[in-house]
């Protein structure tokens, strides 16, 4: 079996094994490759990305993916009191009314995060991604 990178007309990209190079062909030509996200049948193989040389450039998109990152980690930085390792207590302590409302950020267990569940605390969990090389120079400035 052959691992062949397929795209719809609709821009999805998708993978299917077949016998050969023939029988991809064959299959498509007859209607029997679809597309697992939009069903579509009009399809066609792709160059494969593990015989093309990846481009050293940032696209468009990295590029917005990369800005939004910060402006999020901005937006949290301004806007959340960091409490740090002491995040579960605190948020229990708001939760609870026996300290004040506010937004804060800082680390906890998977216990802690299933104890907070437990109560009823409703809290978010994101990843501390790693600072662009950019933003680490910026930073030792």
């Amino acid at each position: 079996m052959i691992v062949f990178d397929l795209q719809c007309d609709q821009g999805h990209s998708f993978e299917g094994w077949f016998d050969d190079l023939k029988d991809l062909q064959q299959q498509i030509k007859k209607g029997l490759v679809s597309c697992p996200v939009c069903g579509g049948s009009q399809v066609r193989r792709v160059p494969s990305s593990f015989g093309i040389a990846k481009s050293r450039g940032v696209t468009d998109q990295e590029k917005a993916a990369q800005l939004l990152g910060r402006s999020l980690k901005r937006y949290i930085q301004e806007n959340f009191e960091d409490v740090g390792p002491q995040f579960a207590k605190e948020a229990l302590k708001i939760h609870y009314g026996a300290s004040e409302a506010r937004n804060i950020r800082g680390v906890s267990t998977d216990e802690e995060e299933k104890m907070l569940q437990e109560e009823g605390v409703d809290f978010f969990k994101l990843g501390a991604p790693q600072p662009a090389p950019s933003e680490r120079d910026e930073d030792e400035d």
